[in-house]
């Protein structure tokens, strides 16, 4: 997935999952500002092709800061202010490409230990090894 990949409406950006390669489906990006910050998050869903088995296409959102994106992996917003649901911040990444890549690849390391038994309220991408965390921002 490319940067330069995309397309620009008003408040939404369309990015390929797979750079130039449109088979694999394609993320959408759509910006608010948030009421509580007054910064502007860019809400990422993905379309159906990708293959993520969730309630929501919604895998989370991106906010820039200094020049880097800031990922964080939710379903829901309101999961960011209550408490409850699965809501996971993931290392900065350089390029906004590469943040909804960690997203992406963060929501199959969670169905993974799933399968595996873990509790998905206890995993933190922070506690994963070096080498995972570079997986998820490459």
């Amino acid at each position: 997935m490319s940067d330069t990949t995309n397309t620009h409406t008003t408040a939404v950006v369309t990015l390929w999952v797979n750079g130039r390669d449109s088979r694999d489906g394609m993320a959408t990006l759509t910006q608010i500002v948030d009421a509580t910050g007054g910064h502007t998050v860019h809400i990422v869903t993905i379309d159906e092709r990708y293959g993520i088995r969730q309630p929501a296409s919604i895998i989370g959102g991106l906010v820039r800061i200094r020049g880097r994106w800031s990922p964080t992996a939710y379903r829901d917003r309101a999961h960011l202010l209550d408490g409850e649901g699965l809501v996971y911040f993931l290392p900065i990444a350089t390029s906004r490409a590469r943040a909804v890549r960690a997203l992406l690849r963060w929501w199959f390391v969670v169905a993974r230990r799933v399968r595996d038994c873990a509790d998905p309220r206890h995993l933190d991408p922070c506690q994963e090894t070096a080498a995972s965390r570079r997986w998820l921002l490459a």
